[in-house]
C-alpha cells in the first residue's frame, strides 16, 4: 500500500523535516521524505509505504492514521516555531519595548499560552487538538497542504487566543513596571528619612489589623500614626497604612510577626522597599498575641 501527502512551505522546511524524521524514528512510520525546491518555496512530499498491508479494506483506515501522525507533526511545528514569531509580531505592533523587555513579554505570553491564560487548565492541549483537527480537514480536501496559507487564513480562532495571551502579558508587564517604579520611589523617600527607632516589631491580626511594638515590647502603634486620620483607616486599608507608617518611622530593623498567607503583596512591598532591614520572627511571646 502506498499513498503520499505534499506539504508546501517557505519558512518552515527545516522544522517540518525535523519533526517528520523524529516521528519516523519514534513511531516507526513507513515514511519517505522527498524535498523539492521551487524558487523561494519548498515542496515536501511525504510518501507512506507499507508492504505488510494487503487487504484494501484497511487502506482507508491506515491512511487516516498516517495523516493523523502527520497533522500532529505539523501542529507541533506551528506551536514550537510559528507561535513565538507571531507573538513577537503582535507585540511589535502594539507596544514599543526596549532592551530585554521584549523577551520578558514574549516569555510571559508564551507562558500564558502553555499554562492556559491563567484560567483554563489543559489549554495548550486543547489548542493543539483544534489545530490537528483543522489540519486533518485540509489534508482530506487538498492535494497540497500549504503551511503559510493555512496560518494566514485557517487559524483565526487560535490567532485570537494568541492575541489574548499577548494582551495579558503586556498588561502584566505594565503593572509590574509601574510597581517597580513605585518601589523605587518609596526607597528614595525612605533613604531621605532619619530613623525614629532602631528596631520596630510588626504584628498583624487575622482580620488585617496591624500593631507596632518597640524593642521593649511596648505598643507604639498610635504614636507613629498620629499624622494619619484613623477614622479613614478603613478607606485606606490597614495594609497600605502599614507600609506608610513603616516608611515614616524608617527603622533600621523590622521584625515581622506575621503568620498569615493573606498578606503576600504587602510583605513583598515591605521586603522590596526595606531589603535586608526586614527579618521574620520564627516564634516568640509577641507572636502569640496574634
Amino acid at each position: 500500500m502506498e499513498h503520499s501527502v505534499q506539504l508546501a512551505t517557505q519558512d518552515y522546511r527545516e522544522s517540518i523535516c525535523e519533526c517528520l524524521l523524529e516521528l519516523r524514528e519514534q513511531e516507526q512510520l513507513p515514511i519517505q521524505i522527498v524535498e523539492l525546491r521551487q524558487g523561494k518555496r519548498w515542496l515536501i512530499e511525504c510518501k507512506f509505504q507499507d508492504s505488510s498491508l494487503e487487504a484494501t479494506e484497511n487502506e482507508n483506515i491506515v491512511q487516516k492514521i498516517h495523516r493523523y501522525y502527520l497533522a500532529n507533526a505539523l501542529a507541533e511545528t506551528i506551536l514550537l516555531h510559528w507561535k513565538k514569531e507571531h507573538v513577537r509580531q503582535i507585540i511589535e505592533k502594539k507596544h514599543r519595548l526596549m532592551g530585554d523587555d521584549w523577551q520578558i513579554v514574549i516569555d510571559k505570553a508564551l507562558n500564558y499560552l502553555n499554562k492556559g491564560l491563567g484560567q483554563v487548565r489543559g489549554y495548550s492541549v486543547s489548542s493543539k487538538t483544534r489545530l490537528v483537527t483543522q489540519i486533518l480537514s485540509c489534508l482530506d480536501h487538498n492535494s497540497v497542504f500549504d503551511i503559510e496559507g493555512f496560518l494566514r487564513f485557517r487559524v483565526q480562532e487560535y490567532k485570537s487566543e494568541v492575541n489574548k495571551a499577548v494582551g495579558y502579558a503586556l498588561d502584566e508587564y505594565v503593572i509590574e513596571k509601574e510597581y517597580m517604579d513605585f518601589i523605587q520611589l518609596l526607597k528614595h523617600f525612605l533613604d531621605s528619612q532619619k530613623p525614629r527607632l532602631e528596631c520596630l516589631h510588626v504584628g498583624m491580626t487575622p482580620q488585617g489589623k496591624f500593631h507596632l511594638y518597640n524593642d521593649e515590647g511596648v505598643k507604639v502603634t498610635h504614636q507613629f500614626l498620629e499624622d494619619y486620620q484613623l477614622d479613614n483607616v478603613h478607606e485606606l486599608g490597614y495594609e497600605d497604612l502599614l507600609v506608610s507608617a513603616l516608611i515614616a518611622v524608617a527603622p533600621r530593623r523590622i521584625t515581622l510577626h506575621i503568620r498569615y498567607e493573606g498578606y503576600k503583596d504587602t510583605l513583598r512591598t515591605i521586603r522590596s522597599v526595606f531589603g535586608d532591614r526586614v527579618h521574620d520572627c520564627q516564634g516568640c511571646q509577641l507572636c502569640e498575641k496574634f
